[in-house]
């Protein structure tokens, strides 16, 4: 499988503008299986908006990873469809954070953004009330504080974002994270 990385930059003013919209983002967040179950999903007991005003620029850093034409044509059922996503996925959204806590390390006070939800324990300690096991290592994703990561892959990467459609796998997928610099 082939593996890109995309990158874009820009001032956190003109993103809250362009690509910020919390109230939206959370109300989908809150749709979700696993709202309020983990330590980086909402709901937060601080204001998303704070994280994005308190940086100048984000750094916006994907994984475009293009799939092999036997995983493609291959059709599958929903749970197929899943299991093939998380076998397919998890080693390049692995190298993706690794990529962005490296970055993150590079430059002080940087925070790192992960694509999607925190598969970091196999179990969160959020549902017993207890902080987080790896608060080092967890990280908030771009759409949990209210960023349009569609939108994003759209207009500043200039990328199209495909879904499984019919059983089947897209040509690709493409994993956002980021980086927000001081």
């Amino acid at each position: 499988m082939e593996v890109l990385t995309l990158k874009a930059e820009i001032s956190c003013f003109e993103f809250i503008e362009g690509f910020v919209d919390v109230p939206r983002f959370l109300a989908c967040c809150a749709q979700c299986p696993g709202y309020g179950k983990t330590w980086a999903c909402p709901p937060y007991d601080f204001d998303p908006m704070d994280i994005w005003r308190g940086y100048s620029s984000v750094l916006l850093y994907a994984k475009k990873a293009i799939l092999p034409k036997d995983e493609i044509a291959a059709e599958r059922d929903p749970h197929g469809l899943h299991e093939a996503y998380e076998r397919l996925l998890k080693p390049v959204k692995r190298e993706l954070m690794d990529e962005l806590y490296a970055l993150e390390s590079e430059n002080p006070g940087s925070l790192a953004l992960s694509a999607g939800g925190c598969g970091l324990c196999k179990e969160c300690t959020r549902g017993e009330g207890l902080p987080c096991r790896k608060p080092d290592k967890m990280r908030y994703s771009v759409e949990s504080i209210g960023g349009d990561v569609l939108k994003c892959i759209r207009e500043l990467m200039h990328e199209e974002v495909l879904w499984a459609e019919n059983g089947r796998l897209p040509k690709h997928y493409i994993l956002l994270g980021g980086l927000l610099k001081k």
